[in-house]
């Protein structure tokens, strides 16, 4: 006899429940217990069964062996497949959570906008330093409020941006910087169509820092690449003579 909790019932499936069954049941009962929605404590224990039980019933190999322990042919010590078994899908290896896609990418976008923000707010830290000691027309924290407003402009589009750089031929440890400099020429296009509407001293100070960060990102990466991408977009020297 099934036992009274089986994977069967943490997910609501019948034990001869299809694969695709088995599939909207495990993502229903992940959106239900997401820590978002749940406001119960045991959330984490919950979605640990659940997935657990997705990880054995998804796979027909795991499956059997499952529906085997639970209904012992009494003839022998190897079990016996419930009459109403339904063939699934072969596959030897278990199938991830139908979310563990998404939150891979997810992970990786995250870690490549952490790389982003570290790269860009060093090169605006270093560019804010020399635009200070030349010409020191701002104090040091409207320079680093500026430099952030930048940071926060770069974090966007990470997906796309990382696609064009890959495109230019950057390498998988120079994605990140390479991402950044695309971006920094992103601000700085728009920098120039904004400028018809007026220059403000703001304006020219982030167009400066964007060029004096280009310069300090692209040391990390070779000159065919840097060319690739686009070179060093000059919005401030263009905005200075407007």
């Amino acid at each position: 006899m099934m036992a009274s909790v089986t994977h069967y019932s943490v997910l609501d499936v019948a034990p001869d429940a299809t694969i695709d069954a088995i599939r909207a049941a495990y993502r229903r009962q992940a959106r239900q217990l997401h820590p978002d929605v749940t406001a119960t404590g045991d959330g984490g224990e919950a979605m640990a069964r659940v997935n657990e039980a997705w990880r054995v019933l998804s796979n027909s190999s795991t499956r059997r062996a499952y529906d085997n322990a639970l209904t012992p042919d009494p003839r022998t010590n190897w079990g016996a497949r419930p009459t109403q078994f339904v063939a699934h899908e072969p596959n030897d290896t278990p199938q991830p959570p139908p979310q563990a896609n998404r939150t891979r990418r997810m992970a990786w976008i995250t870690g490549v906008q952490s790389q982003i923000a570290r790269l860009s707010r060093l090169a605006g830290r270093s560019a804010s330093q020399a635009m200070l000691v030349r010409s020191n027309r701002a104090p040091r924290q409207v320079y680093e409020a500026v430099v952030e407003q930048i940071i926060g402009e770069l974090l966007q589009e990470t997906e796309s941006r990382v696609r064009a750089a890959r495109a230019a031929g950057a390498a998988p440890l120079d994605l990140g910087v390479a991402a950044t400099l695309i971006g920094l020429r992103s601000i700085a296009d728009r920098l120039r169509r904004d400028a018809t509407l007026g220059i403000t001293a703001e304006v020219e100070m982030k167009a400066e820092l964007i060029d004096r960060m280009w310069d300090i990102l692209a040391h990390e990466l070779t000159k065919q690449l840097t060319v690739a991408l686009g070179g060093n977009p000059h919005v401030g020297h263009a905005l200075s003579h407007r």
